[in-house]
């Protein structure tokens, strides 16, 4: 929100707005950008801690059929997890931050 220009609270300012009128419609819209872009990139380190936890630890997921697969050095596996794993990465970014993102550049005019 630091980074919001600081002619856009200017403007509105001058237009008579404060407080919350002022935090919700000119200072969050400006900032969306970067929010969306910050949780993108935190769901992405998420999902990366989350397949090396499952390594570590001995439970019925992709990790550990993941390590299993190199422990009996069976490629044929070990390409499927990591293409279901992709596969889960691509469909969250599609079905989630794909369509806010179109949002976000719509509402801010780049749209085509």
């Amino acid at each position: 929100m630091k980074n919001t220009p600081p002619v856009y609270i200017k403007a509105a300012r001058n237009m008579g707005s404060r407080g919350l009128a002022l935090s919700t419609q000119v200072i969050l819209p400006a900032a969306l950008p970067s929010i969306l872009t910050g949780l993108k990139q935190g769901w992405t380190f998420a999902w990366r801690s989350l397949m090396a936890a499952e390594l570590l630890y001995n439970t019925i997921s992709l990790g550990s059929l993941l390590e299993g697969g190199r422990d009996f050095g069976d490629i044929g596996q070990i390409f499927a997890i990591m293409i279901v794993i992709i596969i889960i990465g691509i469909a969250i970014d599609g079905l989630i931050f794909q369509p806010l993102e179109r949002m976000v550049r719509r509402r801010w005019g780049f749209a085509v």
